[in-house]
């Protein structure tokens, strides 16, 4: 049944993005704003994130939302599968992604995120990338709007060691002088890093109490990984034993 729903939702995903895609043409041709392609890339999020709930029956709870600054703040959170992208770009509408650049060369979905704007890193780039991340993320805070930023830079499978690209979330804290969103989850026990199989379940979203700027960099670096890893772990710990409870 998980299979055939996985199969379910992957065409109607791909229906949604080719009926959304009429769209790209008219924004580019109009030269629309920034929030005219965010609002049509919510859209797409939001129904994506229906598709889920609704096809596959995935769905998600929040906790810990009061820990959430109401002004701009670096959102970091673990990275385990392709959920997180999509439900936090639903959930956090005006919140601009720390992204690799390779993205934008995908069809249709690359141009909404170029122009979303996301901030795209390239990472072959060094330092120079590192500076346009900053100078791209103060844009964003200056505008009154959130970053995200997945620290461990790529998808890690539950089970895996976790590894953190510190350079980038480190950065972000030393230069943007904003509190930091410590969030975590456990949607890889859902979807799988290397498997387009979805289970039905509910995924748990935690926000912590934030960060506050003006830490020492390793200390900050050294408290943002423990936390994260610390509630991933907790919230996997905790489904894992209710689903033997319930056997």
């Amino acid at each position: 049944m998980h299979y055939l729903r996985s199969v379910v939702f992957d065409a109607a995903a791909v229906i949604w993005t080719l009926f959304l895609s009429p769209t790209l043409p008219f924004l580019r041709l109009s030269n629309a704003s920034s929030a005219q392609v965010r609002g049509v890339s919510q859209l797409w999020a939001n129904g994506i994130v229906f598709l889920l709930k609704y096809v596959v029956g995935l769905d998600y709870r929040e906790q810990g939302r009061e820990n959430i600054p109401n002004g701009p703040c670096i959102i970091a959170c673990n990275h385990q599968s392709l959920w997180e992208t999509v439900a936090l770009s639903a959930i956090f509408p005006d919140a601009s992604i720390v992204a690799k650049k390779e993205l934008i060369d995908l069809p249709i979905v690359g141009w909404y995120l170029h122009r979303y704007p996301m901030i795209l890193l390239d990472r072959s780039a060094g330092r120079q990338a590192l500076r346009q991340m900053l100078d791209e993320a103060k844009r964003v805070v200056g505008e009154g709007r959130k970053v995200l930023i997945f620290p461990q830079g790529t998808r890690q499978a539950i089970g895996e060691p976790v590894l953190f690209h510190a350079a980038g979330i480190a950065a972000l804290y030393s230069h943007l002088d904003i509190p930091v969103l410590p969030t975590a989850h456990n949607s890889g026990l859902f979807w799988g890093k290397k498997t387009l199989m979805i289970h039905s379940g509910k995924i748990t979203l935690s926000y912590l109490p934030p960060i506050p700027a003006g830490l020492d960099r390793k200390e900050f670096q050294a408290k943002v990984e423990r936390l994260i890893v610390e509630e991933a772990d907790r919230l996997i710990g905790q489904h894992r034993t209710s689903v033997r409870a319930n056997a």
